[in-house]
């Protein structure tokens, strides 16, 4: 039950609270009230009530003072005539006489009325002090009886007795036990009651409406209508999705005004989140790297455009998946696993790894992985961001090429030549064979850029680095020095004739026309070589006099090779 009125007065509003609680406020100060001006009526009646007991004292032993002076207070029917006539006194409902122990002779025969018959009698008669009881028994009217002493005194006035006896004044010769019917004043204190009821009855009703209007204007002013403004103001915010809205501060109350300040300082903190919120919301959108959020169990939550456009997945084929649905098979077991406990010890990890497109194509890309964690510390969200890095791999290996190689005929540079030299005679030094070494000048070349054209000559320039290739064997290599010089590297060459055969074998494919566009051009070389160790004992050396054996056959008439003659 109790349970039942919490949750009934918790669902009640603001208004209904205030009148319930000023309406019983009410009701029990005017129940209180009531209850103290009907105790008042009642003392009221019983006081007149004792006081008209006292008069029928009064009346009752002033006759007995007149029977004692005529001497006929001894006979009982005069005071029993005595009695009778007291009795007719206004709601007197019993009157009788109690008898003293000192006045037993005077009195003669004793009769009913004169017997001490309870203990208020006795102790009157022991205290000459008047008491009275109020009497209320079921079924019966209400009753007062009071019991008043008779004193010795020598003046007739008040309740006394005559000293014709032998009683000290102010001793208690009797005493007079008067009931006095209540049911009139109890008829008037009823009516009272009832009256008081009714009208508290009707003050409680117009109470009532006079609250209710006071509390509702009080509630609509102070606070329904602020509130309203207030509901409104959030309804239009949300409506329209306006967060620079904010409410009106209401001074007139100051809780509703501290409400609605509280507000506005909620949305201007929801107003810059918003705002931080629309830039990363943009970021995630307009990045050009691909962002992949996922849940703790890896699931894909949400994409961005980048990622679409990266992987050419759309984000509803991805969203609930694990990013292993792009998976490769290039990465070992052993490099995911090193790359979960970089996870899950620092938060983080970053790297170099290979996915698949949904075309089926393999790409590199650039990953890193972040572990998003709670106040707890427990990991509730996982956010990647990758970068296809394939045009930077390609960079790379342009980068790598151009280092080593010659980017218009594709032949190894000097620096790679020279590498690879060196390499080829410690080889030779282990193995005691020889290496050949190979100078070749392109003869007259300046007169084809000249006449044909840049262009024409880097034609002219690539077709003879593929004749040059294809005219040595498949561990020679062919090397372009810069402009129209050209080295060749032998290795593992048993004699002179070797080098020879190389050299009329380029000459062989250099007697055929290069086309370049709409022109034919046979041109020549003029070439020198040297022999390691025959002519030289280091790299150095050696360049130097295959260098020069090849001026030795351009001074013979180019189109001409020559071994190294010594001389250096």
């Amino acid at each position: 039950m109790g349970s039942v009125l919490i949750r009934s007065w918790r669902g009640l509003g603001v208004q209904e609270k205030l009148h319930i609680l000023i309406q019983g406020s009410l009701i029990v100060l005017f129940v209180i009230s009531m209850n103290w001006v009907i105790e008042r009526f009642e003392q009221q009646i019983l006081s007149h009530a004792a006081q008209r007991a006292e008069e029928a004292a009064d009346g009752l032993i002033n006759g007995m003072n007149m029977l004692m002076l005529t001497g006929a207070i001894s006979d009982p029917a005069n005071r029993t005539l005595l009695l009778n006539k007291m009795r007719q006194s206004d709601g007197v409902r019993e009157l009788r006489i109690v008898r003293g122990d000192s006045v037993i002779a005077q009195f003669g025969p004793g009769l009913a009325e004169e017997q001490a018959q309870d203990e208020m009698d006795r102790s009157v008669l022991a205290t000459g002090q008047t008491v009275s009881r109020h009497i209320r028994e079921p079924g019966k009217p209400p009753m007062l009886r009071v019991v008043v002493p008779f004193v010795a005194q020598h003046d007739f006035r008040g309740t006394n007795c005559l000293s014709c006896h032998e009683g000290a004044e102010g001793s208690v010769n009797g005493a007079a036990s008067i009931v006095i019917d209540l049911s009139k004043d109890q008829a008037r204190l009823d009516a009272l009651k009832k009256n008081l009821w009714l009208g508290h009855i009707a003050i409680q009703l117009i109470l009532s409406v006079l609250i209710w209007l006071f509390v509702r204007n009080l509630i609509v002013r102070n606070i329904a209508h602020p509130v309203r403004k207030l509901q409104l103001a959030m309804s239009e915010i949300q409506r329209n999705n306006d967060l620079s809205r904010r409410a009106d501060v209401d001074v007139r109350n100051p809780d509703i005004g501290d409400m609605a300040q509280s507000f506005n300082a909620l949305l201007s903190s929801l107003e810059h989140a918003h705002e931080r919120l629309e830039l990363f919301a943009k970021m995630f959108d307009n990045s050009s790297e691909a962002i992949i959020i996922t849940d703790a169990e890896q699931r894909i939550l949400t994409v961005n455009p980048a990622f679409e456009r990266i992987t050419q997945y759309s984000s509803a084929e991805v969203v609930g998946k694990t990013p292993k649905l792009m998976s490769s098979g290039k990465q070992t077991p052993e490099f995911y696993q090193q790359m979960w406990i970089s996870l899950e010890s620092m938060g983080q990890w970053a790297g170099e790894i290979w996915n698949r497109r949904k075309n089926g194509e393999i790409f590199p890309e650039w990953l890193s992985i972040g572990a998003v964690k709670n106040s707890n510390g427990q990991v509730i969200n996982y956010m990647a961001l990758f970068s296809d890095i394939t045009r930077r791999k390609e960079a790379e290996r342009r980068i790598e090429f151009l280092a080593h190689y010659d980017a218009l005929t594709r032949l190894p540079n000097r620096a790679l030549f020279s590498d690879r030299l060196k390499h080829a005679l410690l080889v030779a030094d282990r193995t005691g064979k020889k290496v050949g070494l190979m100078f070749l000048d392109l003869d007259k070349f300046k007169s084809i850029n000249d006449t044909l054209g840049h262009l024409a000559g880097d034609e002219l320039l690539k077709s003879v680095a593929e004749r040059l290739r294809s005219s040595v064997r498949q561990s020679d290599m062919v090397c372009r020095q810069g402009g129209d010089e050209f080295m060749i590297l032998l290795e593992d060459i048993g004699s002179t004739e070797d080098v020879e055969r190389i050299a009329q074998k380029i000459m062989v494919e250099m007697s055929v026309a290069h086309r370049m566009g709409a022109e034919e051009r046979v041109v020549s070389f003029s070439m020198g070589a040297a022999i390691y160790p025959d002519d030289a004992a280091d790299q150095e050396k050696l360049t130097q006099c295959a260098d020069q054996a090849m001026y030795l056959a351009k001074e013979s008439g180019r189109n001409n090779f020559k071994f190294y003659q010594g001389g250096l």
